[in-house]
């Protein structure tokens, strides 16, 4: 099974959050998502969201910062881990590799928002919960 993170970092007021334009795989591109990759061997997702964060849109994070909110799981295929961030850093974020890096309004998310988020963005910004653990789903799909 692949590990995967995705991330947000948001503004402190939560009134922004960066995201990215997916080129690839090809059932994302053209489609805004978290920032992210694959978790590498030794990693935990704390560490590979900083790595991640890091090489894709060139702000430096303590990986401890990084609150894993929900895993999404299809069980032998993937898993997807979620995290997010306050930091007014956001303002700062710059594409460093082919795939563009922006910064969102979070109340406007664009169109082309993958479907999910949705959803884990306004959880991850809700200041009544509390994650103590992360939410697991697990994907059923034939």
């Amino acid at each position: 099974m692949i590990k995967y993170v995705t991330g947000f970092m948001f503004s402190k007021d939560k009134k922004h959050v960066s995201l990215i334009s997916k080129l690839q795989p090809a059932w994302q591109k053209g489609q805004l998502n978290g920032i992210g990759g694959k978790i590498e061997m030794g990693e935990n997702p704390q560490q590979a969201m900083a790595r991640e964060f890091a090489e894709e849109a060139g702000i430096e994070t303590n990986h401890e910062d990084w609150k894993l909110f929900t895993v999404l799981t299809r069980p032998g295929v993937y898993q997807v881990n979620f995290l997010y961030l306050f930091d007014d850093r956001v303002y700062s974020v710059k594409s460093l590799e082919e795939e563009q890096v922006n910064i969102y309004e979070t109340h406007l998310l664009p169109e082309t928002v993958i479907n999910n988020l949705r959803w884990l963005i306004p959880m991850a910004m809700d200041e009544n919960l509390r994650f103590d653990k992360p939410i697991e789903i697990t994907e059923m799909r034939d």
